[in-house]
């Protein structure tokens, strides 16, 4: 069968637009068109896309909020930097007070005079060996955290893994 001989069809809907005049201000104007021009894209996708997005959820459009909605915003942003910054505050105060106990207790030698020139000699090479091991730590430790790694962070991952429980002693 030919396609003429198989009856009538429906017709295939147009998809319509329609006109919608606006006024914009003459530098948004000049900003909306260097938008279209470094992206591609025509004026009509660019606004048709925003409106659309407005529409879908204009409670979450930062340019609907206003002046005292943004500056409610910057304070419970501010609110959430200050709370996660104490968090770290504490939590690095803990484990600074827990590795001092633990030093204390490994290092007590260090706190009492060495009895004999052996002994006084022995303590010296484990100072002098400690002393390197700090500079390579404190080296290491620099270096992480010029790429952005973060104690808190790490530590605080540990509990995240699961089955693994972090104990507090």
């Amino acid at each position: 069968m030919s396609p003429t001989t198989l009856g009538p069809r429906a017709p295939v809907p147009k998809a319509r637009r329609v006109r919608v005049y606006t006024r914009l201000r003459h530098p948004l104007r000049q900003r909306l068109l260097a938008y279209c021009a470094a992206a591609g894209r025509s004026e009509r996708a660019v606004i048709e896309d925003s409106v659309e997005r407005y529409l879908a959820n204009p409670g979450k459009d930062a340019s609907a909020a206003g002046p005292i909605d943004r500056l409610a915003q910057a304070i419970d942003d501010d609110r959430r930097l200050r709370e996660r910054q104490h968090r770290d505050f504490e939590l690095l105060s803990q484990m600074f007070g827990r590795f001092l106990q633990l030093w204390t207790v490994v290092h007590a030698s260090v706190f009492t005079q060495p009895a004999t020139p052996q002994a006084a000699e022995a303590l010296a090479k484990q100072q002098g060996a400690g002393e390197a091991l700090y500079k390579r730590l404190a080296a290491s430790v620099a270096e992480q955290f010029r790429r952005g790694h973060r104690f808190a962070d790490a530590l605080l991952n540990l509990g995240d893994r699961g089955s693994e429980r972090v104990h507090k002693p």
